[in-house]
């Protein structure tokens, strides 16, 4: 049952509190490529996903998660923002889990290249506005994209993308969210093979995406 006091009006109480709820809590969309070619790496993904969301536990940092699958727009394959009852995020880990285990791998572009930055902008657009604790894990085996897209509206606090060599050298967009509440609009996601994923991850591998995403939850306030 929630408490409000009578001397400050409850709209105002409501707002602090869904502000508060942003502020203290870490919004984690993963973007999948859900495409046939995913197939025999799929596996792999899932595990990292069970990886990083217990190594976030530990650190006592309890995500909200989402869940964007790449499809080939160009094909005709809608992009997919996955729903968890009524909302695009949820806490419940296990719930989460269960859902990524049962996402269909079909389609994709014959060229090797998927409709990566329409499921990025997609995913961003299902954010609340923008902050620093907000952050996209991405997989994909793709050699391109055959869209384009820059991402400067939506400034977000940290981007880590598993894909192939090609893909990191690709022209991602990004404004990111300075622990001070300034804007870099010069940094870059950060770029790990997708291959590393076919090995058992190191805890330094886990560590090392695992902590930036931690870091975000050091200094927001209020509005950021």
């Amino acid at each position: 049952m929630e408490r409000y006091n009578p001397e400050i009006p409850a709209e105002l109480q409501k707002i602090v509190k869904e502000e508060q709820e942003k502020a203290f809590t870490l919004y984690l969309d993963f973007i999948i490529d859900g495409t046939a070619s995913m197939y025999t790496i799929y596996p792999a993904v899932y595990f990292a996903a069970v990886h990083f969301v217990e190594a976030l536990q530990k650190y006592e940092v309890f995500p909200r998660l989402g869940m964007t699958i790449i499809r080939d727009e160009k094909h005709g394959e809608a992009t997919e923002c996955i729903r968890f009852d009524d909302s695009f995020f949820t806490e419940d880990s296990v719930q989460f889990l269960k859902k990524m285990r049962s996402i269909p791998l079909y389609g994709g572009g014959e060229d090797g290249r998927e409709s990566v930055h329409t499921a990025i902008k997609k995913s961003l657009g299902k954010f609340n506005g923008s902050g620093r604790n907000h952050a996209i894990l991405l997989f994909s085996d793709a050699y391109g994209s055959n869209d384009h897209e820059t991402f400067l509206s939506t400034p977000v606090g940290q981007a880590v993308f598993f894909v192939t060599e090609q893909m990191s050298e690709e022209d991602f967009r990004f404004a990111f969210i300075n622990a001070d509440g300034s804007i870099d609009e010069e940094a870059s996601p950060m770029f790990l093979k997708i291959d590393q994923l076919l090995k058992p991850l190191s805890s330094v591998t886990i560590e090392n995406v695992v902590k930036p995403l931690k870091d975000l939850m050091k200094g927001v306030s209020i509005g950021v």
